[in-house]
């Protein structure tokens, strides 16, 4: 035991020495070890992204030597950017945009893209689509319209086998019928709220919710642009039914029969590898409450909420993460110190909760609860135009020493402080009876003009409004024309009258004048690094397109499988799922369809296969981009709020993308003989 206690273990000793700053190490241990231990360092900080640069590289090399026909330098320069940004991406240091950015940046830096092709992307109807979904989405929220819909589908899980069965199956029939975008983007925002009421963490949640979504849109050439884009392409290419001799017919549901199974055997696996594989990651408003500002906060429940009746369990009020009810007051006086989970709750209950100040902002938005200070009601504003802002007292504030009652901080400043925070604690004293201290943070309820009025005021050191604290429009009228803006969307969408994007703007344009939502919430709904991300992916897609680096790697695929027609399925599918990892799905089908469909050389025409087996398979695999984040824009929407790493999909995607590729091929041979 001594010698343990008392002997340095000279591993451990190394490790330490590792760690101090180069200039430290440079000073005691000279030049030569100083360098040694930092690249000592930095390669077992980083030998997984090593290795994976490794073997990429002696891959493509092995590739170009033995398999490949000549390619130019620039499409050898394209594919080791595409790895490095790959690597990055794995490694997770620098943000998804930030390493896409650098990559395009490289691609243009050596002359492989134009400026053009590199924008090419912020031009895309499809990202522009995003971005319009994003504002029709808040659209949605902003009026509650899905609430009283997803309340009754979600409901309140009591297993997590539960919640998944609310939540994926209907997203998966959903998206049989629309477009995999919308759902999500609809979907997401209650999904993040929804998972934190029923204490499940969304990173259990939305990721596979994302793969079921994007299984439902095989089961129908409606769930997808990329089915219709195959289509499109039998089209020009003139494709044969050799039974026949006429042109291929691809109906609504023709390829339901080989997309319902596959995407069944996908929701089962769902199933089974989110419990064993998909880890708990902190999302951003996660990370946030790892650091918290606690407040305690009254509410009241209203005559009309829904939630009377219901226990705090079934109320989805007792497993909030950072949330914590202290007590209730009844309309009669009586007071119950930490109710339990049976709890009823009845109509002017007072509820006192504690928590930080992003999981309050989730109850100010629920319906049928308000805050139940005296000086909130007096606020002559519509519920629908408050929000809560943070404020930091300044030392040469006037308020300073007076207590909030003498400091008629609802008169002076049209505001009512709910709730105050103290150096780390949260102030326990009637709330008109503190006294404010310099330093002090305020949670105020107060009208759209604040920031404006008061940002700058000399009184608060800081005024921070409280990201989506604004509670939702309630009323029957605008939750009519939200419902009836968004399903005309819907229809007129899918018959082809318009565009997907013609018709989100259309529909928001329309919320916009009966007021559903305001510009600036419609401003404030787009991720601008989920849309940055999704539309510099399409540089890189561009130097492999352009340099001819995709397509040799594509063709090489399938004459590798060239063997029999189960293999030429493989191929295929191989062939469209790898290249749907790295670029959009739609590229990933244009890149495929002349080699599998054109009518000379194609491999339909000489080696004899079906063509509905081929095209289907093909339609299959350019949905199967589970292995990566930048496969598929709805990944990318949901990579952040999962806080998501990349390893994270390739861990929890790619046994995915393995066994479904086994089911779609020999489902395939069997459907389409």
């Amino acid at each position: 035991i001594f010698w343990r206690v008392h002997v340095q273990d000279p591993a451990v000793e190394r490790a330490k020495l590792r760690r101090l700053p180069f200039g430290a190490l440079r000073k005691n241990h000279g030049v030569r070890e100083c360098v040694g231990l930092k690249a000592e360092h930095h390669f077992l900080e980083n030998w997984g992204v090593l290795l994976f640069v490794g073997v990429a590289g002696v891959v493509l090399a092995l590739l170009g030597i033995l398999a490949f026909d000549p390619l130019p330098w620039e499409a050898w320069m394209a594919f080791a950017i595409t790895v490095l940004t790959l690597a990055s991406l794995i490694k997770g240091t620098l943000p998804t945009e930030v390493s896409i950015l650098a990559g395009v940046t490289a691609l243009l830096a050596f002359f492989i893209i134009t400026p053009q092709e590199a924008l090419v992307g912020f031009s895309s109807t499809g990202v522009a689509t995003v971005v319009v979904l994003f504002m029709m989405a808040e659209g949605v929220q902003r009026t509650s319209v899905l609430r009283p819909l997803l309340r009754f589908m979600l409901g309140k899980p009591t297993s997590m086998v539960e919640a998944q069965l609310r939540l994926w199956v209907p997203a998966a029939m959903i998206s049989a019928f629309l477009s995999n975008t919308p759902v999500v983007a609809m979907l997401m925002p209650f999904v993040m709220t929804w998972s934190r009421s029923i204490g499940i963490p969304a990173s259990k949640l939305l990721m596979p919710m994302n793969f079921a979504v994007m299984l439902g849109g095989t089961c129908t050439l409606l769930g997808t642009s990329t089915n219709m884009v195959v289509v499109g392409l039998a089209s020009t290419y003139k494709v044969l039914d050799p039974k026949t001799g006429q042109p291929l017919s691809f109906s609504i549901f023709g390829i339901t029969p080989l997309g319902v199974p596959y995407a069944a055997v996908g929701l089962i696996y769902l199933f089974i590898a989110t419990r064993f594989i998909l880890k708990v990651n902190r999302g951003a408003v996660d990370n946030v409450i790892r650091n918290p500002r606690e407040y305690t906060v009254a509410v009241m429940v209203t005559e009309n909420a829904p939630i009377i009746g219901e226990t705090i369990l079934q109320a989805g009020l007792r497993g909030l993460e950072g949330l914590f009810l202290v007590e209730i007051t009844r309309a009669d006086g009586e007071c119950l110190n930490a109710p339990g989970p049976d709890t009823r709750i009845k109509a002017g209950d007072i509820m006192l909760f504690a928590g930080q100040v992003e999981t309050v902002t989730e109850l100010y938005r629920l319906q049928g609860l308000v805050p139940a200070t005296a000086e909130s009601r007096k606020i002559k504003l519509e519920r629908h135009k408050r929000r809560l802002v943070e404020l930091v007292v300044s030392p040469s504030s006037v308020l300073v020493g007076m207590t909030v009652k003498e400091s008629r901080f609802r008169t002076r400043f049209k505001a009512a402080i709910i709730a105050v925070h103290r150096h780390g604690e949260h102030v326990k004293e009637k709330m008109g009876d503190i006294v404010l201290r310099s330093g002090d943070v305020l949670l105020v309820e107060t009208g759209e003009d604040f920031m404006r009025d008061f940002q700058k005021d000399p009184n608060f050191a800081l005024a921070s409004e409280v990201s989506g604290s604004q509670p939702p429009l309630e009323d029957k009228l605008h939750k009519f024309i939200a419902a009836t803006l968004v399903l005309t969307m819907i229809g007129v969408a899918t018959a082809g009258v318009v565009s997907l994007l013609t018709a989100a703007l259309l529909c928001v344009f329309g919320m916009l004048v009966t007021q559903c939502m305001t510009l600036a919430n419609a401003g404030s709904a787009v991720n601008i690094s989920v849309i940055l991300t999704i539309a510099l992916s399409f540089g890189i897609s561009k130097g492999l397109e352009v340099t001819g680096a995709a397509a040799q790697l594509a063709d090489f695929i399938v004459q590798v499988f060239d063997f029999s027609t189960v293999g030429l399925l493989f191929g295929i599918y191989l062939g469209t799922a790898l290249l749907t990892s790295v670029i959009t799905n739609n590229a990933a089908v244009a890149l495929m369809f002349p080699i599998v469909a054109d009518p000379v050389t194609g491999i339909i025409v000489t080696q004899g296969l079906n063509p509905y087996a081929a095209l289907y398979t093909m339609t299959l695999a350019a949905s199967a981009a589970f292995a990566t984040p930048i496969g598929y824009q709805t990944n990318l929407m949901v990579h952040g709020p999962g806080g998501y790493k990349f390893t994270d999909w390739v861990k929890f995607g790619l046994p995915m993308q393995c066994v479904l590729c086994v089911v779609g091929v020999f489902l395939a041979v069997a459907i389409y003989p």
